[in-house]
């Protein structure tokens, strides 16, 4: 009997020390699927989590200092202001460091796409592509776990890790942020003044900046050119704000129409169709105007 009621006993603090270990992260991944099923590497898996939790206490703290960015628009004005707020609010910045939000300069940018092979770049504009064609995030994660199944199967390992970072941030990121707004932490912004005003009339149902906002363009490829491995905890830390800043930003400028500049140089150059310091000279034009122009040589 005695022996019966000490088991009993072990069992039951089993159990409670399983539920302390999976309270820690419930708050943030409580309906996110294990990695066996979203096959995602396990070190890639813990990338796309710490920059979900890089989003959840930054946008915590940009709750408490009260911004607003119901004027948000895609202009450089905007764009320093809201990185100079959410460097503010970062919990993981480092005042030894400098970190700039900005993309690469162009030409580093450039030569790094050219870097990249011609699968990664197909899979690149399929995960693009996939984000454009998603309707919730329920559907967008179901998208990114077939993608990585495909990425196990298709692409040579050498080639896996850069592309199952994007997918994982994406895959937590987007989550957390749809978490944040249906706890109200989010900050105002034009497209969601308009979802509540449809909501007031009863016109129309809201969807969330996870279904409204399926344009990652920057976020994709910040990801895809990025150090392959960063050198440090140091670096990893500053990684993580720098990614979730700038898919943040995405979220809340909210661009429906973006030119995917990148993407342009990359078949430009693959094409032939034109020298290479003529597609640089585009891609630089593109990166500044946000449109293609790029002409045949005659």
């Amino acid at each position: 009997m005695k022996k019966n009621q000490i088991l009993s006993i072990l069992c039951l603090m089993s159990l409670l020390l399983c539920n302390c270990n999976n309270w820690e992260n419930e708050e943030l991944f409580d309906e996110v699927k294990t990695p066996d099923e979203t096959y995602l590497p396990a070190h890639v898996e813990e990338y796309g989590k710490s920059v979900a939790k890089e989003l959840h206490n930054a946008v915590k703290n940009l709750s408490k200092m009260g911004v607003d960015y119901s004027d948000a628009n895609s202009t450089m004005t905007f764009k320093d202001r809201f990185f100079n707020d959410f460097y503010e609010a970062s919990p993981t910045k480092t005042k030894s460091a400098t970190i700039n939000p900005m993309q690469l300069p162009p030409k580093i940018f450039a030569e790094r796409v050219n870097n990249l092979t011609q699968m990664q770049l197909e899979f690149i504009d399929r995960i693009i592509n996939e984000c454009d064609k998603s309707k919730s995030y329920t559907d967008l994660a179901k998208r990114l776990v077939k993608v990585n199944k495909d990425i196990y199967s298709e692409v040579p390992e050498i080639q896996q890790e850069r592309l199952f970072t994007i997918t994982a941030v994406l895959y937590y990121g987007i989550k957390e942020i749809q978490n944040l707004e249906e706890q109200g932490l989010m900050p105002s912004t034009p497209r969601s003044n308009l979802e509540h005003l449809r909501l007031k009339s009863g016109n129309e149902s809201g969807d969330g900046f996870g279904t409204s906002c399926r344009r990652f363009l920057a976020t994709v490829w910040v990801i895809a050119v990025g150090e392959p491995t960063p050198a440090g905890e140091i670096v990893a830390s500053i990684a993580t704000v720098i990614v979730g800043g700038i898919l943040l930003y995405e979220v809340i400028v909210c661009a429906v129409q973006t030119i995917d500049c990148a993407a342009k140089y990359a078949e430009c150059v693959n094409s032939g169709s034109l020298p290479s310091w003529k597609c640089y000279d585009c891609f630089v034009y593109c990166q500044g105007q946000h449109v293609w122009d790029c002409p045949r040589p005659y």
